[in-house]
């Protein structure tokens, strides 16, 4: 058992020494600050598992995410604050960060910087969590016949997989209305759709984003391929933003498959 006997914070580092291991958590790095908190409110248990914690930000991945200067990294190439921020949340609330690593290679495989750059801004406007295997979770809202609003003609029943060819999906993010399948964060379905039908919690992977439309202070996006993984059982409240790794949890006494 770990136990804490001493600490030091300093301008550029925090030092915690427990009966095990000396910890050092240098200024540069995203999680100096929480682990500094932890100290001054006395909760030493939660400093020394922060600074453990964040010593593994530079070794998962077999290296490809680094810190330098305070500045995250994939495979050299800086990533978005929002991206940042996501790992620094997955760290401080106990998550296993490989599903980041995930993220940013399914992320890599996206054909469009335009897009990828919109999904960073989607996910930093609305921040939907990540999925153990690096796709992320969205809302759609459909009609009570589970079928879409728009066309009728695709089937959002739990389990099934809707797409159609990436290159009839509009780009442009300034079409604000025009084809694709789209998905959003819950404060577009309160002004948009309202509590008709049934809303949807739908999987994405982040290569196959298309666009981010410019109005409703992007918070919907048009994709070429989602699942659909549950329904949303708690009307116009957001679930998903409460956690940055989200894991199935179905009531079994659920006939919708509801979480």
């Amino acid at each position: 058992m770990t136990n804490y006997i001493g600490h030091l914070v300093t301008s550029s580092a925090i030092t915690i020494t427990t009966s095990e291991e000396i910890l050092t958590v240098p200024s540069s790095h995203i999680s100096y600050n929480e682990v500094r908190e932890a100290i001054i409110e006395g909760d030493f248990n939660i400093a020394i598992a922060l600074a453990d914690a964040a010593r593994t930000i530079n070794t998962f991945g077999e290296g490809k995410v680094v810190v330098k200067d305070g500045v995250v990294f994939y495979n050299g190439l800086e990533l978005h604050n929002s991206l940042t921020r996501r790992i620094g949340s997955m760290i401080s609330d106990g998550f296993d960060v490989n599903p980041m690593v995930q993220f940013l290679e399914n992320l890599m495989e996206n054909p469009s910087g335009r897009a990828v750059k919109e999904l960073y801004t989607f996910l930093e406007c609305n921040d939907l969590p990540i999925t153990p295997d690096g796709h992320f979770l969205s809302y759609k809202n459909v009609g009570e016949d589970y079928t879409d609003k728009h066309s009728g003609t695709f089937d959002n029943s739990i389990g099934m997989v809707c797409s159609m060819p990436r290159n009839e999906v509009m780009d442009d993010p300034n079409q604000t209305c025009s084809s694709g399948l789209h998905v959003c964060s819950i404060e577009y379905l309160k002004g948009f759709w309202g509590t008709s039908g049934h809303t949807m919690v739908v999987k994405i992977n982040p290569r196959d984003v298309v666009s981010v439309p410019v109005d409703y202070k992007n918070s919907k996006m048009r994709v070429c391929e989602y699942t659909v993984v549950a329904e949303h059982m708690n009307g116009t409240e957001d679930t998903l933003s409460d956690t940055s790794v989200w894991e199935e949890q179905y009531d079994d006494d659920d006939d919708n498959g509801g979480y």
